[in-house]
Protein backbone atom coordinates (compact mmCIF):
# COMPACT_ATOMS: atom_id res chain seq x y z
CA UNK A 1 0.00 0.00 0.00
CA UNK A 2 1.41 3.38 -1.01
CA UNK A 3 0.71 6.23 1.44
CA UNK A 4 1.36 9.77 0.27
CA UNK A 5 2.69 12.26 2.80
CA UNK A 6 -0.08 14.55 4.02
CA UNK A 7 -2.90 12.38 2.64
CA UNK A 8 -5.00 10.62 5.28
CA UNK A 9 -5.25 6.84 4.95
CA UNK A 10 -8.76 5.69 4.14
CA UNK A 11 -9.93 3.16 6.73
CA UNK A 12 -12.89 0.91 5.91
CA UNK A 13 -14.72 -0.20 9.10
CA UNK A 14 -16.72 -3.33 8.28
CA UNK A 15 -19.57 -4.45 10.56
CA UNK A 16 -22.53 -6.82 10.07
CA UNK A 17 -25.09 -4.32 11.44
CA UNK A 18 -25.08 -0.89 13.08
CA UNK A 19 -27.31 -1.93 15.96
CA UNK A 20 -26.85 -0.93 19.60
CA UNK A 21 -24.14 -3.24 20.89
CA UNK A 22 -20.76 -3.29 22.57
CA UNK A 23 -18.69 -3.86 19.45
CA UNK A 24 -20.64 -1.37 17.37
CA UNK A 25 -20.18 1.20 20.14
CA UNK A 26 -16.44 0.59 20.24
CA UNK A 27 -16.20 1.12 16.48
CA UNK A 28 -18.24 4.32 16.83
CA UNK A 29 -15.95 5.61 19.60
CA UNK A 30 -12.95 4.92 17.37
CA UNK A 31 -14.21 6.74 14.27
CA UNK A 32 -15.38 9.70 16.37
CA UNK A 33 -11.96 10.22 17.95
CA UNK A 34 -9.48 9.02 15.36
CA UNK A 35 -7.08 11.67 14.05
CA UNK A 36 -8.73 12.81 10.81
CA UNK A 37 -5.45 14.38 9.67
CA UNK A 38 -4.05 10.86 9.39
CA UNK A 39 -7.08 8.61 8.88
CA UNK A 40 -10.29 9.03 6.90
CA UNK A 41 -12.82 6.38 8.02
CA UNK A 42 -15.89 5.10 6.24
CA UNK A 43 -18.29 2.38 7.43
CA UNK A 44 -19.81 -0.56 5.57
CA UNK A 45 -22.65 -2.56 7.17
CA UNK A 46 -22.84 -5.91 5.42
CA UNK A 47 -26.44 -6.76 6.32
CA UNK A 48 -28.32 -3.68 7.55
CA UNK A 49 -28.29 -0.46 9.48
CA UNK A 50 -29.61 0.05 12.98
CA UNK A 51 -29.89 2.42 15.90
CA UNK A 52 -26.31 3.65 15.57
CA UNK A 53 -26.37 4.43 11.84
CA UNK A 54 -27.43 8.04 12.41
CA UNK A 55 -24.69 8.48 15.00
CA UNK A 56 -22.03 7.29 12.58
CA UNK A 57 -23.34 9.72 9.96
CA UNK A 58 -23.52 12.60 12.45
CA UNK A 59 -19.84 11.96 13.21
CA UNK A 60 -19.13 12.81 9.56
CA UNK A 61 -18.47 9.21 8.57
CA UNK A 62 -19.94 7.91 5.28
CA UNK A 63 -22.05 4.76 5.68
CA UNK A 64 -22.95 2.11 3.10
CA UNK A 65 -25.42 -0.72 3.77
CA UNK A 66 -25.19 -3.81 1.54
CA UNK A 67 -28.28 -5.82 2.57
CA UNK A 68 -26.52 -9.18 2.88
CA UNK A 69 -29.16 -11.80 3.75
CA UNK A 70 -26.97 -14.38 5.49
CA UNK A 71 -26.96 -12.90 9.00
CA UNK A 72 -29.28 -11.17 11.43
CA UNK A 73 -28.89 -9.48 14.84
CA UNK A 74 -30.70 -12.38 16.53
CA UNK A 75 -29.40 -15.36 14.55
CA UNK A 76 -25.81 -14.29 14.06
CA UNK A 77 -23.92 -15.90 11.19
CA UNK A 78 -26.01 -18.00 8.88
CA UNK A 79 -24.69 -18.08 5.31
CA UNK A 80 -28.08 -18.54 3.69
CA UNK A 81 -26.58 -19.45 0.31
CA UNK A 82 -23.14 -19.38 -1.22
CA UNK A 83 -24.54 -17.07 -3.91
CA UNK A 84 -25.54 -14.50 -1.27
CA UNK A 85 -22.02 -14.52 0.11
CA UNK A 86 -20.42 -14.21 -3.33
CA UNK A 87 -22.64 -11.23 -4.19
CA UNK A 88 -21.79 -9.57 -0.88
CA UNK A 89 -18.04 -10.06 -1.41
CA UNK A 90 -18.25 -8.61 -4.92
CA UNK A 91 -20.18 -5.54 -3.78
CA UNK A 92 -17.84 -4.99 -0.86
CA UNK A 93 -14.78 -5.34 -3.08
CA UNK A 94 -16.22 -2.72 -5.41
CA UNK A 95 -16.84 -0.32 -2.51
CA UNK A 96 -13.32 -0.83 -1.16
CA UNK A 97 -11.82 -0.19 -4.60
CA UNK A 98 -13.94 2.92 -5.18
CA UNK A 99 -13.22 4.18 -1.66
CA UNK A 100 -9.47 3.62 -2.08
CA UNK A 101 -9.35 1.80 1.25
CA UNK A 102 -5.80 1.61 2.56
CA UNK A 103 -6.81 -0.32 5.68
CA UNK A 104 -9.77 -2.67 6.00
CA UNK A 105 -10.80 -3.34 9.61
CA UNK A 106 -13.39 -6.08 10.06
CA UNK A 107 -15.32 -6.39 13.34
CA UNK A 108 -17.28 -9.53 14.34
CA UNK A 109 -17.37 -12.97 12.71
CA UNK A 110 -19.33 -12.37 9.49
CA UNK A 111 -17.14 -9.40 8.61
CA UNK A 112 -14.01 -11.37 9.53
CA UNK A 113 -15.03 -14.06 7.06
CA UNK A 114 -16.10 -11.91 4.09
CA UNK A 115 -14.10 -8.68 4.29
CA UNK A 116 -10.56 -10.14 3.90
CA UNK A 117 -11.50 -11.83 0.63
CA UNK A 118 -13.16 -8.65 -0.66
CA UNK A 119 -10.08 -6.64 0.33
CA UNK A 120 -7.75 -8.98 -1.56
CA UNK A 121 -9.98 -8.84 -4.62
CA UNK A 122 -10.03 -5.04 -4.46
CA UNK A 123 -6.26 -4.90 -3.91
CA UNK A 124 -4.12 -2.29 -2.20
CA UNK A 125 -5.38 -2.72 1.38
CA UNK A 126 -3.93 -3.99 4.63
CA UNK A 127 -6.44 -6.12 6.55
CA UNK A 128 -7.30 -6.35 10.25
CA UNK A 129 -9.75 -8.97 11.52
CA UNK A 130 -11.14 -8.30 14.99
CA UNK A 131 -11.87 -11.18 17.38
CA UNK A 132 -14.11 -10.07 20.25
CA UNK A 133 -16.03 -13.14 21.39
CA UNK A 134 -15.32 -16.67 22.53
CA UNK A 135 -15.93 -19.81 20.51
CA UNK A 136 -19.43 -21.04 21.41
CA UNK A 137 -20.89 -19.76 18.12
CA UNK A 138 -18.26 -21.73 16.17
CA UNK A 139 -19.77 -25.02 17.35
CA UNK A 140 -23.17 -23.91 15.96
CA UNK A 141 -21.78 -22.52 12.70
CA UNK A 142 -19.02 -24.79 11.43
CA UNK A 143 -18.90 -23.15 8.01
CA UNK A 144 -18.56 -19.72 9.63
CA UNK A 145 -15.69 -20.98 11.78
CA UNK A 146 -13.86 -22.35 8.74
CA UNK A 147 -14.47 -19.11 6.86
CA UNK A 148 -12.97 -17.14 9.74
CA UNK A 149 -9.80 -19.24 9.62
CA UNK A 150 -9.61 -18.55 5.89
CA UNK A 151 -10.04 -14.85 6.68
CA UNK A 152 -7.11 -15.11 9.10
CA UNK A 153 -4.94 -16.44 6.26
CA UNK A 154 -5.74 -13.35 4.16
CA UNK A 155 -5.38 -10.87 7.04
CA UNK A 156 -2.29 -8.93 8.10
CA UNK A 157 -3.37 -8.63 11.76
CA UNK A 158 -5.62 -10.75 13.98
CA UNK A 159 -6.74 -8.27 16.63
CA UNK A 160 -8.05 -9.52 20.01
CA UNK A 161 -9.53 -7.52 22.88
CA UNK A 162 -8.47 -9.72 25.82
CA UNK A 163 -6.12 -12.49 26.86
CA UNK A 164 -9.13 -14.81 27.02
CA UNK A 165 -9.98 -14.16 23.36
CA UNK A 166 -6.32 -14.56 22.40
CA UNK A 167 -6.18 -18.02 23.99
CA UNK A 168 -9.49 -18.94 22.36
CA UNK A 169 -8.27 -17.94 18.89
CA UNK A 170 -5.11 -19.97 19.38
CA UNK A 171 -7.19 -22.98 20.39
CA UNK A 172 -10.04 -22.87 17.87
CA UNK A 173 -8.78 -21.13 14.71
CA UNK A 174 -6.01 -21.47 12.15
CA UNK A 175 -3.60 -19.16 10.31
CA UNK A 176 -3.16 -16.67 13.20
CA UNK A 177 0.51 -17.39 13.76
CA UNK A 178 2.61 -14.24 14.09
CA UNK A 179 -0.39 -11.96 13.43
CA UNK A 180 -2.05 -11.51 16.84
CA UNK A 181 -2.19 -8.10 18.48
CA UNK A 182 -4.18 -7.21 21.63
CA UNK A 183 -5.98 -3.92 22.29
CA UNK A 184 -8.41 -3.78 25.21
CA UNK A 185 -11.78 -2.09 24.78
CA UNK A 186 -12.06 1.52 25.89
CA UNK A 187 -14.71 3.29 27.93
CA UNK A 188 -15.65 6.92 28.48
CA UNK A 189 -15.68 8.06 32.13
CA UNK A 190 -19.07 9.17 33.39
CA UNK A 191 -19.25 12.27 35.61
CA UNK A 192 -20.98 11.91 38.98
CA UNK A 193 -24.52 13.18 39.38
CA UNK A 194 -25.09 16.78 40.36
CA UNK A 195 -27.11 17.13 43.59
CA UNK A 196 -30.68 15.95 43.06
CA UNK A 197 -30.13 14.47 39.57
CA UNK A 198 -30.11 10.84 40.68
CA UNK A 199 -33.34 11.29 42.63
CA UNK A 200 -34.97 13.07 39.69
CA UNK A 201 -33.99 10.26 37.31
CA UNK A 202 -35.32 7.60 39.68
CA UNK A 203 -38.63 9.43 40.01
CA UNK A 204 -38.91 9.79 36.25
CA UNK A 205 -38.25 6.07 35.74
CA UNK A 206 -40.52 5.09 38.65
CA UNK A 207 -37.66 3.47 40.54
CA UNK A 208 -37.77 3.08 44.32
CA UNK A 209 -36.18 6.08 45.99
CA UNK A 210 -34.78 4.11 48.89
CA UNK A 211 -34.72 0.61 47.42
CA UNK A 212 -31.80 -1.27 45.89
CA UNK A 213 -31.44 -1.35 42.09
CA UNK A 214 -29.35 -4.00 40.30
CA UNK A 215 -28.93 -3.60 36.55
CA UNK A 216 -28.07 -6.16 33.87
CA UNK A 217 -26.87 -4.49 30.66
CA UNK A 218 -26.89 -7.20 28.02
CA UNK A 219 -28.73 -8.12 24.83
CA UNK A 220 -30.85 -11.25 25.24
CA UNK A 221 -28.58 -13.91 23.72
CA UNK A 222 -28.78 -17.46 25.13
CA UNK A 223 -25.28 -17.33 26.58
CA UNK A 224 -25.84 -14.10 28.55
CA UNK A 225 -27.29 -15.94 31.56
CA UNK A 226 -30.59 -14.09 32.04
CA UNK A 227 -32.28 -17.27 33.32
CA UNK A 228 -29.59 -17.59 36.00
CA UNK A 229 -30.24 -13.98 36.99
CA UNK A 230 -33.97 -14.63 37.36
CA UNK A 231 -33.26 -17.68 39.53
CA UNK A 232 -30.88 -15.57 41.66
CA UNK A 233 -33.41 -12.73 41.88
CA UNK A 234 -36.00 -15.16 43.25
CA UNK A 235 -33.60 -15.96 46.08
CA UNK A 236 -32.82 -12.30 46.79
CA UNK A 237 -36.29 -10.72 46.66
CA UNK A 238 -37.46 -12.11 50.03
CA UNK A 239 -34.19 -11.03 51.69
CA UNK A 240 -33.90 -7.52 50.20
CA UNK A 241 -37.34 -5.85 50.36
CA UNK A 242 -38.11 -3.55 47.44
CA UNK A 243 -35.16 -4.68 45.31
CA UNK A 244 -35.54 -3.88 41.60
CA UNK A 245 -33.73 -5.58 38.72
CA UNK A 246 -33.40 -3.63 35.46
CA UNK A 247 -32.78 -5.68 32.32
CA UNK A 248 -31.47 -3.44 29.53
CA UNK A 249 -30.95 -4.72 25.98
CA UNK A 250 -32.63 -5.85 22.80
CA UNK A 251 -34.22 -9.23 22.17
CA UNK A 252 -31.73 -11.55 20.48
CA UNK A 253 -33.67 -14.74 21.02
CA UNK A 254 -34.35 -15.20 24.76
CA UNK A 255 -36.34 -12.18 25.95
CA UNK A 256 -39.73 -13.90 25.93
CA UNK A 257 -38.36 -16.95 27.73
CA UNK A 258 -36.91 -14.60 30.34
CA UNK A 259 -40.24 -12.81 30.73
CA UNK A 260 -41.97 -16.16 31.28
CA UNK A 261 -39.37 -17.15 33.88
CA UNK A 262 -39.97 -13.86 35.72
CA UNK A 263 -43.73 -14.50 35.82
CA UNK A 264 -43.28 -18.10 36.99
CA UNK A 265 -40.99 -16.91 39.79
CA UNK A 266 -43.52 -14.29 40.94
CA UNK A 267 -41.08 -11.45 40.26
CA UNK A 268 -43.21 -9.22 38.03
CA UNK A 269 -43.01 -6.46 40.64
CA UNK A 270 -39.23 -6.73 40.97
CA UNK A 271 -37.98 -7.12 37.38
CA UNK A 272 -38.33 -4.52 34.62
CA UNK A 273 -37.48 -4.97 30.96
CA UNK A 274 -36.23 -1.64 29.58
CA UNK A 275 -35.30 -2.78 26.05
CA UNK A 276 -32.72 -0.78 24.09
CA UNK A 277 -31.90 2.53 25.71
CA UNK A 278 -29.80 5.51 24.66
CA UNK A 279 -29.37 6.72 28.26
CA UNK A 280 -27.44 3.72 29.56
CA UNK A 281 -25.02 5.97 31.46
CA UNK A 282 -27.89 7.49 33.46
CA UNK A 283 -29.37 4.07 34.18
CA UNK A 284 -26.03 2.85 35.51
CA UNK A 285 -25.47 5.93 37.65
CA UNK A 286 -28.96 5.51 39.12
CA UNK A 287 -28.22 1.86 40.01
CA UNK A 288 -26.46 0.28 42.97
CA UNK A 289 -24.59 -2.48 41.15
CA UNK A 290 -24.17 -4.18 37.78
CA UNK A 291 -24.82 -7.90 37.51
CA UNK A 292 -23.31 -9.75 34.54
CA UNK A 293 -24.13 -13.49 34.67
CA UNK A 294 -22.83 -14.43 31.21
CA UNK A 295 -21.78 -18.02 30.46
CA UNK A 296 -18.96 -16.80 28.23
CA UNK A 297 -17.48 -13.39 27.49
CA UNK A 298 -14.71 -12.03 25.31
CA UNK A 299 -14.32 -8.69 27.06
CA UNK A 300 -17.47 -7.02 28.34
CA UNK A 301 -18.20 -3.41 27.48
CA UNK A 302 -21.07 -3.47 29.99
CA UNK A 303 -18.64 -4.26 32.80
CA UNK A 304 -16.34 -1.42 31.75
CA UNK A 305 -19.24 1.04 31.47
CA UNK A 306 -20.40 0.12 34.98
CA UNK A 307 -16.90 0.60 36.37
CA UNK A 308 -16.65 3.97 34.65
CA UNK A 309 -19.97 4.90 36.28
CA UNK A 310 -18.60 4.06 39.72
CA UNK A 311 -20.63 0.85 40.16
CA UNK A 312 -19.41 -2.36 41.78
CA UNK A 313 -19.78 -5.41 39.52
CA UNK A 314 -20.99 -8.94 40.20
CA UNK A 315 -19.91 -11.04 37.21
CA UNK A 316 -19.32 -14.62 36.16
CA UNK A 317 -15.73 -15.77 36.28
CA UNK A 318 -15.54 -16.42 32.54
CA UNK A 319 -13.56 -15.16 29.57
CA UNK A 320 -12.19 -11.65 29.95
CA UNK A 321 -14.21 -10.74 33.06
CA UNK A 322 -11.31 -11.47 35.47
CA UNK A 323 -9.12 -9.16 33.36
CA UNK A 324 -11.55 -6.29 34.00
CA UNK A 325 -12.94 -7.00 37.47
CA UNK A 326 -10.50 -7.21 40.36
CA UNK A 327 -12.23 -9.74 42.58
CA UNK A 328 -12.91 -8.36 46.04
CA UNK A 329 -11.68 -4.89 45.07
CA UNK A 330 -13.87 -3.60 42.22
CA UNK A 331 -16.52 -6.30 42.44
CA UNK A 332 -17.16 -9.98 43.02
CA UNK A 333 -16.61 -12.86 40.60
CA UNK A 334 -18.81 -15.96 40.83
CA UNK A 335 -19.00 -19.32 39.02
CA UNK A 336 -21.09 -19.26 35.82
CA UNK A 337 -24.47 -21.04 35.58
CA UNK A 338 -24.85 -21.15 39.40
CA UNK A 339 -27.70 -18.94 40.68
CA UNK A 340 -26.98 -19.55 44.38
CA UNK A 341 -23.50 -17.95 44.54
CA UNK A 342 -24.72 -15.24 42.15
CA UNK A 343 -27.55 -14.43 44.57
CA UNK A 344 -25.20 -14.52 47.57
CA UNK A 345 -22.76 -12.07 45.95
CA UNK A 346 -25.52 -9.64 44.96
CA UNK A 347 -27.15 -9.82 48.40
CA UNK A 348 -23.78 -9.24 50.06
CA UNK A 349 -23.19 -6.01 48.18
CA UNK A 350 -26.78 -4.78 48.19
CA UNK A 351 -26.69 -5.02 51.97
CA UNK A 352 -23.47 -3.05 52.43
CA UNK A 353 -23.57 0.50 51.06
CA UNK A 354 -20.08 1.42 52.26
CA UNK A 355 -18.52 -1.57 50.55
CA UNK A 356 -20.40 -0.78 47.34
CA UNK A 357 -19.04 2.77 47.47
CA UNK A 358 -15.44 1.60 47.98
CA UNK A 359 -15.68 -0.93 45.19
CA UNK A 360 -17.33 1.56 42.85
CA UNK A 361 -14.59 4.14 43.43
CA UNK A 362 -11.89 1.50 42.89
CA UNK A 363 -13.62 0.34 39.69
CA UNK A 364 -13.84 3.87 38.34
CA UNK A 365 -10.13 4.44 39.02
CA UNK A 366 -9.27 1.14 37.30
CA UNK A 367 -11.41 1.99 34.26
CA UNK A 368 -9.75 5.40 33.90
CA UNK A 369 -6.27 3.98 34.35
CA UNK A 370 -6.38 0.82 32.25
CA UNK A 371 -9.41 0.93 29.97
CA UNK A 372 -9.90 4.52 28.82
CA UNK A 373 -11.26 5.17 25.34
CA UNK A 374 -8.33 7.54 24.70
CA UNK A 375 -5.91 4.69 25.35
CA UNK A 376 -7.86 2.40 23.01
CA UNK A 377 -7.88 4.97 20.20
CA UNK A 378 -4.17 5.74 20.62
CA UNK A 379 -3.26 2.04 20.41
CA UNK A 380 -5.50 1.56 17.37
CA UNK A 381 -3.90 4.54 15.63
CA UNK A 382 -0.45 3.08 16.37
CA UNK A 383 -1.54 -0.21 14.81
CA UNK A 384 -2.87 1.54 11.72
CA UNK A 385 0.32 3.57 11.43
CA UNK A 386 2.44 0.42 11.49
CA UNK A 387 0.29 -1.07 8.74
CA UNK A 388 0.43 2.10 6.66
CA UNK A 389 4.23 2.00 6.88
CA UNK A 390 4.16 -1.52 5.51
CA UNK A 391 5.34 -3.25 8.71
CA UNK A 392 4.53 -6.90 9.26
Amino acid sequence: MKVLRGNPVRVAVILPYLVQGGTEGQALALVRRIDRRKYDPFVVALAGGGELEAEYRSAGVPVAVLGYAGISPSRGNGWRTVADSVRCVRRLASLLREGKAGIVHAWLPAANALAPLAARIAGGSRVVVGKRTLSEYKARHRLAASAESFGNRLADVVLVNSEAVLRDVEKTERHWEGKIRKIYNGVEPLPPWAPGEKEAFRRRERLPMGGAVATCLSNFYPYKGHKDLVDAAARIAPRVPGVTFLLVGRDSGTMEATREAVLRAGLAGNVRFLGNRTDVGDILRASDLLVHPSHEEGFSNAVLEAMAAGLPVVASRVGGNPEAVEDGVTGLLVPPREPEPLAAAMAELLGDGERRKRMGEAGRARALDRFSVDRMVAEMEALYESLARGER
